[in-house]
């Protein structure tokens, strides 16, 4: 928290921040900066708000390294905040930047949730027959900057075999700025076997990327850009903000 803020921009800084940490499983650290003057500030109008997370949990098992939420000015209702709600009177519009790394994401593919969704799906073989899948040992990895990689070890059940499955792609957002989907996928030869297998895995990575995941309640993000840097993910995107708690 800046040094330079006065007692009421304090408060209402440690009313968001507590309203925010509230929404998260977990957080290593949270700051909310409130930046106006005196008497902007009590008529409840605010030049900006910055909200910088660290280690954020927000759903999923999906940490994010860093998420930066920066407003223009916002007009907050004051009389709620002796009840520790910091509500708009409009919604406000704000830049957010997240940051992820391969290591954060690679803990929630071995996540529950992932596993799940990885867990008893359907597929046809090429002989036919039709097998339920299971994946564990999952390893996710930025081999280069724009494409990101996923392998895994695929059970077929019902057969009792285990295949190594290995792809590559590129992300791509999709769906008016909510989703990510993969694109110009190339397959490790010697870690494919049985390429069918893969889809599954396409459709997991593709289900921890839906960017929805790293939204707060009251706070809805659509996503501008994606970058796959040689050791992490940034995305930028807008929020449109209803209330800060």
């Amino acid at each position: 928290m800046s040094d330079s803020m006065d007692a009421g921009e304090q408060a209402i800084s440690n009313a968001a921040k507590a309203g925010i940490r509230a929404q998260l499983d977990t957080v290593d650290s949270l700051n909310v900066e409130i930046r106006t003057d005196p008497i902007k500030l009590t008529q409840g109008q605010l030049d900006e708000v910055i909200i910088e997370g660290k280690g954020m949990v927000v759903q999923n098992d999906l940490r994010t390294e860093e998420m930066i939420l920066k407003t223009g000015p916002v007009d907050i209702a004051m009389t709620k905040i002796p009840f520790g709600k910091i509500e708009l009177d409009e919604p406000a519009q704000a830049e957010a930047r997240v940051v992820l790394k391969p290591e954060d994401l690679q803990a929630a593919f071995n996540s529950d949730f992932i596993k799940q969704k990885l867990r008893g799906q359907k597929i046809e073989l090429p002989s036919g027959d039709k097998v339920t899948t299971d994946a564990s040992n999952v390893v996710f990895t930025i081999p280069s900057p724009g494409r990101i990689a996923v392998a895994a070890d695929v059970m077929l059940i019902e057969k009792v075999e285990t295949h190594h499955v290995a792809f590559s792609a590129q992300p791509k957002l999709v769906e008016g700025g909510h989703k990510v989907t993969l694109e110009d996928i190339q397959y490790e030869e010697d870690a494919n076997d049985m390429p069918e297998l893969t889809q599954s895995l396409v459709d997991g990575t593709e289900d921890l990327l839906d960017l929805r995941n790293f939204e707060l309640e009251n706070i809805s993000l659509k996503f501008q850009t994606i970058e796959i840097e040689a050791d992490k993910i940034v995305i930028t995107a807008n929020a449109d903000i209803q209330s800060f708690s």
